[in-house]
């Protein structure tokens, strides 16, 4: 599992925990989406973290510590590596 940081003018604002290799691209479009929220997020809570939460198939933000004090919502989500179909090779 790796974490993917987010950034802001060179400054570490954020990252993404428990991310899979396939998903970097992924996580990166959605950083790109909800950038604004996070920067703001960022100005009035400090660093975050954002992970799945599964049992209620949400993307929780976290400060510190460990307080939810955001969501993203789904219409910024992009499919994991797991969801998307990927051509297979026939041998």
């Amino acid at each position: 599992m790796l974490r993917l940081e987010i950034t802001v003018d060179g400054t570490v604002i954020g990252g993404y925990e428990r991310l899979l290799h396939a998903d970097i691209a992924r996580r990166t479009e959605e950083v790109t989406c909800a950038g604004d929220y996070f920067a703001e997020l960022c100005s009035r809570r400090g660093v975050f973290v954002v992970r799945r939460d599964s049992a209620t198939r949400t993307k929780v933000i976290r400060d510190g510590f460990g307080n939810h004090i955001g969501e993203i919502p789904r219409a910024g989500w992009r499919e994991p590596a797991s969801r998307t179909s990927s051509p297979r090779s026939t041998a």
